[in-house]
């Protein structure tokens, strides 16, 4: 009788403590929830980058998706971007994936009179849209190991075109064009 009330108070006190854990894990997992929900109010709330990505970026984009769902990617892309990912396109189509492309400095994207507006000109976002084509700036000629591997150069606002060996329509002011001149037909 004696260890049947032992075994029973042993599995009471083994329960107890099982609960007593549980608990304890449940309340500090409970507190990190709402210190982390906190912490999300805060940043949304209190933070202009934060609340601006939030209530101006997050929310037009939505809406915009919503308003045009029969839009392809590609479609939507140039409905946000313009004529900067109209150039990036074009660079794109013209280029086998292998290029290695002289591009551009940002000066040339933000002359006067240039149809272009956001980040073209900066390598890192133009290199997301056109990898695996790798692109080299101007600046970059004298340290880069693919300077001597150049196959196409990138011509915006009609700069860039005395980096190719052969003559090039004055009139172009928008282009990219092989290193080597293709051969007339």
């Amino acid at each position: 009788m004696q260890s049947e009330k032992t075994t029973k108070e042993g599995k009471q006190e083994k329960q107890r403590k099982t609960f007593a854990v549980y608990a304890v894990w449940l309340a500090r997992n409970v507190l990190f929830m709402v210190l982390a929900l906190l912490l999300v109010k805060y940043t949304l709330t209190k933070q202009p980058a934060y609340r601006w990505v939030y209530s101006s970026l997050l929310k037009e984009n939505m809406a915009t998706i919503k308003k045009h769902p029969e839009l392809t990617f590609e479609e939507k892309m140039k409905m946000k971007l313009g004529v900067d990912y109209d150039y990036l396109l074009f660079i794109k189509q013209a280029t086998p994936e292998n290029a290695v492309i002289l591009y551009p400095s940002q000066e040339a994207f933000l002359k006067k009179g240039s149809p272009f507006k956001r980040e073209i000109g900066n390598k890192l976002y133009a290199t997301r849209f056109l990898y695996p084509r790798l692109l080299i700036l101007e600046s970059e000629l004298e340290e880069s190991r693919y300077a001597d591997r150049i196959t196409h150069v990138a011509i915006v606002n009609g700069e860039g075109k005395d980096r190719l060996p052969y003559q090039v329509d004055p009139e172009i002011q928008h282009a990219v064009l092989p290193v080597v001149q293709p051969k007339k037909q």
